[in-house]
């Protein structure tokens, strides 16, 4: 493609016009050869001083106008063609170079602080299963028809979207379901994209760091509904935030376990192999089985089930899916009997996931925790503190700690124990060692003495991540990996 076909109305040079480019970018970490580059300024981040160095591989860079004179001395050989606004230039032309057409696609947004990667996996599952075409954006993974990629972020950025969303080939009916983060909305990585469903599982606090506090927070989750009411929303209201969207919007669907809602969970059955429940909507009642643990993932299930019935599938069909899906990946993921890993990252995830494991019967609860750095500190204190109500004994350990001292972190953690059932061990490695020899030794106790005591161990904090983020530098690291080798170790040394 060349210049002048994506810039018809600006003065540029004839010969500048004839450059031609292969694709976009705008991270200098995923420039191709031959790219046209755009210069977006971001926090935290001199693009300027590495313009230099990045050079060579493009064919063309785009600036905003205001930064004209910054750039002298920067770019020495290759064209820089100026805009007014440089992000609106940017998403015009990735739309334009990437044929991105809303018409072709339809698209469901689930936003929240917990449960949007089961309700976003389950709403494609069951998609898959009555089979319909779906594509899947995830905090997990991404899949593309049959390409399957890890996730980076919850929501890809602007560009990334569009450069998947053009492998999508198919002239008929295809779904796309895309987790939606806050940052995404504030970042307009969404912009754009009109979804014909929206959903909302439930607010708690969360990356307060970026968004300062919970009113803010929750204003840029709402702007979701707000700016897609030509579609239908489906609200979670027992949740208070969910309640206050649901009033604002006309002919949205409620879900949840209040008298209210449009589809109901009741008569809740809880297990370790799964849940129960009865659901009542339009004054029928259907059974409901899933391998799903908790009463979120009740919450979740009851989002999953009400968006796709409301594009018009059988019931039937749908409930037969759900009773076959799977737990996501890190998502109280069980690595073997009574050992678990999970996501929990939030206040609220930890006690939810906590809670859960009493309700299906557990009476011994280790649970290893920790926080990530540079984020929310805020929180650190509180996740502490649901640790020492919910959990018989916490190991505090490191977690993504960036550029902040890991012991420092753990130290905030602390400071939320009200007991003395906690341990501090700053390598995460040694510290699932230790909670899973604790494990094996509390669970061998109540066998050997018949307490009947059930005893389960739960790591939290990443899921499905296969990395520690320490400084800036991403290190191998996944939890069910390193549970699995321990217990590998553990049981030859006892061999």
């Amino acid at each position: 493609m060349r210049i002048e076909e994506v810039f018809l109305n600006l003065n540029i040079d004839d010969s500048v016009k004839k450059i031609s480019f292969k694709s976009i970018s705008e991270d200098t970490r995923d420039i191709s050869k031959g790219d046209l580059f755009f210069i977006i300024k971001r926090d935290n981040f001199d693009i300027f001083s590495i313009l230099n160095d990045i050079e060579y591989k493009v064919s063309a860079f785009v600036a905003d106008i205001k930064y004209k004179n910054n750039l002298k001395g920067y770019i020495k050989s290759k064209p820089v063609i100026f805009v007014k606004n440089i992000k609106e230039e940017f998403h015009r032309v990735v739309d334009f170079v990437y044929g991105f057409n809303k018409k072709d696609l339809m698209f469901i947004g689930i936003t929240g602080t917990n449960g949007k990667s089961t309700t976003a996996t389950m709403i494609y599952y069951i998609l898959k299963s009555i089979g319909e075409k779906a594509s899947l954006f995830s905090t997990v993974k991404n899949v593309i028809g049959d390409s399957v990629q890890k996730a980076d972020f919850t929501t890809p950025g602007y560009l990334s979207i569009r450069k998947m969303l053009s492998k999508i080939n198919d002239k008929e009916r295809h779904y796309v379901v895309m987790e939606v983060s806050s940052h995404g909305i504030v970042q307009q990585r969404i912009k754009n994209i009109n979804f014909l469903r929206c959903i909302f599982t439930n607010l708690s606090r969360d990356h307060l760091d970026y968004h300062k506090n919970m009113e803010n927070y929750f204003k840029v989750k709402k702007q979701l509904f707000i700016n897609n009411k030509k579609g239908i929303s489906l609200i979670n209201i027992d949740d208070r935030y969910g309640r206050k969207i649901f009033k604002e919007l006309d002919g949205s669907i409620s879900y949840g376990m209040n008298l209210n809602a449009d589809y109901r969970a009741v008569d809740i059955t809880l297990s370790n192999q799964g849940s129960k429940f009865r659901l009542e909507s339009l004054g029928k009642s259907f059974n409901v089985k899933t391998r799903l643990c908790g009463k979120y993932n009740v919450f979740n299930c009851l989002a999953a089930v009400s968006t796709v019935i409301s594009l018009g599938y059988s019931i039937t069909k749908v409930l037969d899916a759900v009773s076959s899906f799977n737990p996501v990946e890190g998502r109280l993921e069980a690595i073997l009997n009574d050992v678990f890993v999970d996501y929990a990252h939030t206040p609220d995830g930890l006690e939810k996931v906590l809670k859960t494991l009493w309700e299906v019967g557990y009476r011994k609860i280790i649970c290893l925790l920790g926080c990530g750095g540079n984020r929310d500190k805020g929180k650190r204190k509180i996740m502490g503190e649901v640790a020492s109500l919910f959990a018989d004994f916490s190991i505090i350990t490191s977690d993504n700690p960036r550029n902040e001292d890991p012991l420092d972190i753990c130290l905030q953690i602390e400071s939320g124990f009200t007991t003395n059932n906690y341990k501090i061990l700053l390598d995460r490695e040694q510290a699932i060692e230790k909670a899973l020899k604790m494990f094996f030794n509390f669970k061998g106790q109540y066998l050997d003495t018949n307490k009947g005591k059930k005893v389960c161990l739960v790591v939290t904090g990443k899921g499905h991540e296969e990395y520690q983020l320490i400084g800036n530098t991403k290190y191998p690291f996944k939890d069910a990996d390193v549970i699995r080798k321990i217990i590998k170790k553990i049981k030859c040394k006892g061999a």
